[in-house]
């Protein structure tokens, strides 16, 4: 219902953490991954909060939405964690899973793949084996063929919508003991909290915008601008800071503020209005199609 809730599983795990049904919807807009700086998005649909992860992220998202309405409640990975800490079994770590740059709705990476993974072949055995892990955007057949044709076992961990995304990574990071990666990007502070040794390859990127009002030239530019200077700031505490996990809410505090926002206003009457769409169209549709009756 609101920009973030529905992406990678985010709206079932707040709700299954907060012990609520899982069919329902979430009362709140949520940074939906990790992020150099804020923009309109979730402030876009005008929600009752939006859930950021850290104190920065919330200053950042301050200069599109009111501070009061912007709450810190560490990243959705974090209440996750919590919930499947027993699908994990003790396994010795080994071998890497190397992430990628990758595309997103509207903005598609360049980089020069065969160089990144000829610098992935040169590696030593105490990296091997390696996963790669595609986002589900660039699992096309030249891309997989190339990084398969050295060897390398091939993962995506599914669609934009699809409930398990997050659960699936998790379970395909968590026993690797490297995260080898080339741009910052959510999975690279999930993969360091799960323990994994950072290792950076420094390859060029390009991202190429192909609708996305939000991704401008002036926002590609202060990226790259900030992941460079974060990656030589990057420390132990770094990682941990940005996901937020020290202001998590426990499940009650968690339940009370979800149901306290379903009698918002703003929820009321978007509910409103969505429920009114959905007649409409309805109504719409029959009368296209005069047999349905």
């Amino acid at each position: 219902m609101y920009p973030g809730a529905g992406f990678y599983g985010i709206r079932e795990i707040f709700l299954a953490y907060a012990g609520l049904p899982r069919f329902l919807p979430l009362p709140v807009a949520v940074q939906h991954g990790w992020q150099c700086s804020g923009h309109a998005f979730e402030a876009s649909a005008k929600p009752p909060e939006i859930w950021v992860w850290s104190p920065r992220m919330a200053a950042e998202v301050e200069a599109y939405y009111p501070a009061k309405r912007i709450r810190v409640v560490g990243s959705f990975y974090c209440y996750l964690k919590r919930l499947i800490k027993n699908e994990l079994p003790q396994v010795e770590k080994r071998g890497s899973v190397c992430i990628p740059p990758h595309s997103s709705h509207f903005t598609s990476t360049d980089y020069p793949i065969e160089e990144f993974v000829r610098q992935l072949d040169k590696l030593g055995d105490e990296f091997k084996p390696i996963t790669v892990m595609l986002y589900y955007l660039d699992m096309n057949s030249q891309t997989v063929e190339m990084y398969e044709s050295f060897g390398f076992k091939v993962v995506s961990n599914g669609s934009l919508f699809d409930e398990c995304f997050l659960r699936r990574f998790v379970h395909n990071v968590y026993d690797k003991q490297h995260c080898i990666f080339s741009d910052l990007g959510s999975g690279v502070f999930f993969a360091a909290d799960m323990g994994l040794n950072l290792v950076r390859f420094d390859i060029e990127s390009r991202f190429v915008n192909q609708g996305n009002e939000h991704t401008t030239d002036e926002y590609i530019s202060k990226v790259k601008m900030f992941d460079e200077e974060f990656l030589r700031s990057l420390g132990e505490t770094r990682p941990s800071s940005e996901l937020g996990e020290s202001y998590m809410l426990s499940p009650g505090e968690l339940r009370k503020l979800i149901l306290r926002n379903y009698f918002t206003w703003r929820f009321v009457t978007r509910s409103a209005r969505w429920v009114a769409g959905k007649v409409l169209r309805s109504v719409g549709l029959f009368s296209r199609n005069p047999k349905l009756t």
